[in-house]
């Protein structure tokens, strides 16, 4: 009968440590907040606003990757130069466990297909890694889709 209450009293001991667990951690973490479009036309630009989470904060001046991944079949330039993987640091910025990334891609970047008749279509992905060397999982963003003309 003794069995019993021991038992309830480590099952409310690791209740209570589940319960208490913070939700930031020490590896970065990534979601997208929002986008103001996914369908961009000629003159457009594609914005894609990130928050972050980061138990220590230290995400200023932090690696930010991200990855462009075409989605269709489009017809390339035979001289096609435009870069698929944009790395560079972060602004500098005082250590915050959250806070907010914004990636921005005008139109005329986007748009490589040679056929005026065809849209591009793609996804981004993006991750951090902080300063102490912890990396982001990778997050895919929703298809974007670049109008021919």
């Amino acid at each position: 009968m003794k069995a019993v209450p021991a038992i309830l009293v480590s099952s409310a001991i690791v209740v209570l440590f589940a319960c208490s667990k913070d939700k930031f951690e020490t590896k970065p973490r990534l979601e997208i907040k929002d986008y103001n479009t996914r369908d961009i036309s000629s003159g457009g630009e594609l914005v894609i606003r990130l928050n972050y989470f980061d138990k220590e904060g230290d995400l200023g001046q932090a690696a930010f990757t991200a990855i462009r991944v075409r989605t269709n079949a489009l017809s390339l330039p035979p001289t096609q130069e435009k870069a698929d993987t944009f790395r560079y640091p972060l602004p500098e910025f005082p250590d915050k466990d959250n806070g907010e990334i914004t990636f921005r891609m005008p139109y005329d970047f986007l748009r490589e297909s040679i056929s005026p008749l065809i849209n591009d279509s793609m996804i981004f992905r993006f991750a951090v890694v902080d300063r102490a060397g912890n990396a982001s999982d990778t997050l895919d963003s929703e298809p974007i889709i670049v109008r021919a003309q």
